[in-house]
């Protein structure tokens, strides 16, 4: 039985994870200016993985996860640390950042959907209302900036990025499964960890065909550094505690913040000016999520 005392940590750590995330989009734009996209998006495992190391060896933990707990393991790996980051990137190289924006801001939607199938949450008929107004406000966020025609990519990029939403969906879920069971820091850590075989050889053979030849600028070494331990690691690990205390349909909802805040840190670090419907969309979207999180 979880406690008030319980849900508001859940909250608190779930907010955190997504004003983190939120930082994300403009870690990735710093980092941009000295690395290329595999570095961005595959690269990042070797700093993840030195902290995962770490982590494990600090609590005490194997290095590897038990027997019984490989197939979430997996499935958290898969989904948030490899999934999502190679489609989504694989994506953008055809499809507009807009359109990519739009499908993934359904991520929060289908998380609960899967949730609601595999039997973990039962969510009342209004929370799938005030679901679905916040998922097409986030999606009209997203649209509305990027300033881009939708439909402008191919059917692979798509595809792909459809992927990279059930991929994070799926890794969400595996990882607040296992939360049950063992720290999220500690499922995070594995997943992380079981990764490295599959990303290091794909990041190591780009270094190799396209080697860095300038040491990079201090903002994007910033940048890189922070993609590859708050928003792969330290993020996830505190969003799947979230997800697990509050509970999957609505704990996923709550994602919906991060365009807000990544428009807010935008218009404070990169000075981008954001228009009067945007701050409109932004406000129907903090009306829906705090609308969800009346039904249980």
């Amino acid at each position: 039985m979880k406690t008030e005392t319980d849900l508001f940590r859940g909250y608190v750590l779930s907010f955190i994870a997504i004003i983190g995330f939120g930082f994300t989009f403009i870690g990735v734009t710093l980092g941009s200016e000295s690395f290329d996209t595999i570095t961005m998006s595959l690269g990042r495992v070797v700093p993840a993985g030195i902290l995962a190391v770490i982590a494990l060896k600090a609590m005490k933990q194997p290095l590897l996860p038990p027997r019984e707990a490989y197939p979430l393991i997996l499935g958290s790996s898969a989904g948030i640390i490899i999934g999502f980051p190679l489609l989504s990137t694989f994506a953008l190289q055809t499809v507009a950042a807009a359109d990519a924006a739009v499908i993934g801001s359904l991520t929060p939607m289908v998380t609960a959907v899967v949730a609601t199938l595999i039997g973990h949450q039962k969510p009342k008929y209004m929370f799938w209302v005030a679901a679905g107004l916040g998922a097409f406000a986030a999606m009209s966020l997203a649209y509305l900036k990027g300033g881009a025609d939708f439909g402008g990519g191919t059917a692979w990029g798509y595809l792909a990025m459809g992927f990279a939403v059930l991929f994070a969906s799926m890794g969400h879920i595996s990882g607040s499964t296992l939360v049950a069971k063992y720290s999220s820091f500690t499922v995070l850590s594995w997943a992380v960890i079981i990764s490295i075989p599959v990303q290091l050889p794909i990041a190591v053979a780009n270094w190799v065909a396209n080697p860095i030849t300038e040491w990079p600028t201090w903002s994007a070494l910033f940048g890189f550094l922070y993609v590859s331990t708050f928003s792969l690691a330290i993020g996830n690990f505190m969003l799947n505690k979230g997800l697990f205390v509050i509970g999957l349909a609505k704990g996923a909802q709550l994602q919906l913040l991060k365009p807000i805040v990544t428009m807010i840190l935008s218009i404070v670090i990169l000075h981008v000016a954001v228009s009067p419907i945007t701050w409109v969309v932004a406000l129907v979207i903090l009306v829906s999520v705090a609308w969800s999180q009346r039904f249980r």
